[in-house]
């Protein structure tokens, strides 16, 4: 069977690796940015959480950060993820912490007063409930440590690779065309004559360093009630904001005008670490962003496969996707339900994008 598989990102190689495994396949893989300059997967802060709010991500998580802990040599900072939410999502915290605890997560829902225990440096006074892991089942990985992990065996199951625009090649010959291009996934598609609701989204990155020392065993927090997520990057911390996301940006310099907004809430949320905080350098990236509901679209049309809109998801959940887009490519029960992820669909918004 031949394959041809347009984007070499992280959900492209993780697709070429898994039908790599089948002996009867022919693969090529198409990537016009050999660099990977733009490219969503380089440009991540790694995180790897199952704390979701819809049952697919939530089961993509367990089974992919599973994966990459047992399956590749690529080294798991197991600090965990704390997320925080506020009183007026009380109905999103209690319904997203039953159905993950019914899915298998060690998530625990802690109160203000526990919390502060575990994290004296924090402020929760404006907190409803703080959702941790501490088992060693959350954390963060090097983005291009699995990437080139997925490469190095594709390359041994002579995957072949070509440099060149995946929409300018033949592929008059493959049995399937699978379209892995993250957020230029709608241009691909219109190249065979059907739409994907997906659009970049601009995010920017920020460099912080604090005078005093750096919380190394501090959890990924994701503040859901300001929007600004945090973790520790070697002696600084890396930080994100939810409110300095771009649409209309067609280039990826660091937008820093959100800068004393991001710096108000970690001082309010950290009080005696940040209030000396400075800022030290930033980078952008794109979140391949779905418009229908924040979910990934995995669906097909004839003989071309797709896989798009993570909206921030797809280095983590890569290994479940790459699985998936193989056993649908070879006609397979797939291992998950992705019904969910159909271009028709019923919306069903994941609310925990940050």
């Amino acid at each position: 069977m031949e394959i041809h598989i347009i984007g070499a990102g992280i959900i492209g190689m993780s697709t070429a690796y898994h039908l790599s495994t089948y002996k009867n396949c022919r693969i090529t893989v198409f990537e016009k940015d050999k660099s990977f300059n733009q490219a969503s997967f380089a440009r991540s802060c790694g995180g790897c959480r199952a704390q979701y709010s819809t049952k697919t991500n939530i089961e993509f998580s367990r089974y992919s950060i599973s994966f990459i802990k047992t399956q590749t040599n690529v080294e798991f900072t197991p600090n965990g993820y704390l997320m925080l939410f506020g009183h007026n999502q009380v109905q999103d915290h209690d319904a997203s912490i039953e159905l993950q605890k019914s899915l298998g997560a060690s998530t625990k829902s802690l109160k203000s007063n526990q919390l502060k225990i575990l994290f004296p440096d924090m402020n929760f006074n404006d907190v409803y409930r703080g959702c941790v892991t501490q088992d060693g089942s959350e954390g963060w990985i090097d983005p291009n440590s699995l990437h080139s992990w997925y490469k190095d065996h594709c390359l041994k199951n002579n995957v072949k690779f070509e440099y060149v625009d995946g929409t300018k090649a033949d592929h008059g010959s493959a049995d399937a065309v699978v379209i892995c291009s993250g957020c230029w996934s709608n241009s691909v598609a219109q190249h065979f004559n059907f739409s994907i609701p997906v659009i970049g989204h601009k995010h920017t990155v920020y460099y912080v360093s604090t005078a005093d020392p750096q919380i190394k065993t501090l959890p990924l927090v994701a503040d859901l009630i300001t929007g600004v997520y945090l973790r520790p990057e070697g002696n600084q911390y890396i930080v994100g904001y939810d409110g300095n996301g771009e649409f209309d940006s067609f280039d990826l310099e660091p937008n820093l005008n959100c800068w004393d907004t991001v710096w108000e809430h970690l001082y309010h949320r950290f009080p005696t670490k940040f209030d000396r905080a400075r800022l030290e350098g930033a980078w952008a990236g794109y979140y391949d962003t779905s418009t229908l509901d924040n979910n990934a679209i995995i669906d097909s049309k004839d003989n071309i496969f797709f896989a798009t809109g993570f909206t921030g998801r797809g280095l983590m959940h890569s290994p479940a996707v790459g699985l998936t887009l193989s056993e649908m490519v070879l006609g397979k029960t797939t291992s998950f339900d992705c019904s969910d992820y159909k271009l028709d669909r019923i919306k069903n918004i994941e609310k925990y994008v940050i």
